[in-house]
């Protein structure tokens, strides 16, 4: 009588893992089905759904908890989300139509370095997590899969790809330190110091204005101890940058450069400059040809990836993901 009870208990294993190999078959299906394509590529589910599932995480902490669980209030999101969805579901593509229209083809995903550098990457992470189950599960709560995180990282090793033959090979972008250097020094930077007001979820962005233009207003009176405690209090709410550092044309946003670029003397003060996250305001401070010098690697850098991050954008442009059936019919307010 055990030996039937134990043949029965695994004839019951058995069975309920073929139920999970087959429920993990199906889910891995729907992960990577084609939902339309995009600069010559396929675009899948998995995709979708992690960046649908992280908007929805960061619409919720903008608008409230459960804003996606009432229907009425999913609605009223409805058409928010999917403008942001279906915009940012475009970088990767935007990223790959720039390498092909600079002769990299699709089989270059394949090429054995570029395989061999995404490897390391993922086997970097496993042992960050500990092991493999571990890593799996930090993939599943951030709606991410190792098939898409692959995908996103080799499209970061063909941007890599993409810089060097812009710089290296045809040369669009500058790809040396001395003319770079010699090019600073002709009006293309500007040494500064900066306070921040950071627009928070919530917060009133008149008070946020306000705040800052008295910020403005006590770094034009002040002395230069006077100026060091502003820019390191706790009134300065992005604190990363609490030694002078430069502004490299090019590299910036339009409102910061422009900023920069007015400050003609040192110790002048900028307006209060608006951007996305906040408002700024700027102090020039005195360059120093040194400082210049041991930063010029890191600023051709910046200034580098900034001229890729441009021509991407210019090849984002009219770049749309062409749905198939089954694209056209998903709901992202049903996606879980």
């Amino acid at each position: 009588m055990k030996k039937i009870h134990q043949t029965v208990a695994v004839f019951l294993a058995v069975l309920m893992l073929i139920a999970c190999c087959a429920g993990c078959s199906s889910q891995k299906k729907q992960e990577q089905r084609v939902i339309g394509s995009c600069a010559g590529y396929d675009v899948l589910y998995e995709e979708l759904r992690y960046v649908t599932m992280t908007y929805k995480d960061m619409f919720e902490a903008t608008y409230g908890e459960g804003i996606w669980d009432d229907p009425t209030t999913a609605e009223q999101y409805r058409a928010e989300l999917e403008e942001t969805v279906w915009s940012i579901m475009l970088n990767n593509y935007a990223v790959l139509a720039a390498c092909q229209a600079y002769g990299m083809q699709l089989s270059d995903m394949e090429d054995e370095d570029i395989v061999a550098a995404v490897d390391r990457q993922i086997a970097e992470a496993v042992e960050v997590w500990g092991d493999e189950k571990l890593f799996a599960e930090e993939l599943a709560s951030m709606y991410m899969t190792e098939h898409l995180m692959r995908f996103v990282l080799t499209v970061a090793q063909m941007e890599n790809e993409l810089l060097y033959v812009l710089s290296s090979d045809l040369g669009i972008i500058e790809n040396d330190t001395n003319a770079f250097i010699d090019w600073l020094e002709q009006g293309n930077c500007v040494y500064v110091r900066h306070v921040f007001v950071s627009n928070d979820a919530g917060d009133d962005v008149a008070a946020n204005r306000a705040a800052a233009e008295s910020l403005r207003q006590r770094l034009t009176d002040a002395d230069e101890d006077e100026i060091a405690a502003i820019v390191k209090s706790a009134e300065n709410e992005e604190l990363t940058y609490l030694n002078p550092y430069y502004i490299v044309r090019d590299v910036y946003s339009e409102a910061l450069e422009n900023a920069a670029f007015s400050l003609a003397e040192v110790g002048d003060v900028s307006e209060v400059v608006e951007t996305e996250d906040g408002f700024y305001v700027l102090l020039r401070v005195q360059d120093d040809p040194a400082v210049l010098l041991s930063n010029s690697v890191s600023l051709l850098s910046s200034y580098q990836w900034a001229k890729v991050e441009e021509i991407v954008e210019s090849h984002r442009e009219g770049l749309v993901i062409e749905k198939n059936e089954y694209g056209e019919s998903i709901d992202l307010l049903a996606i879980q």
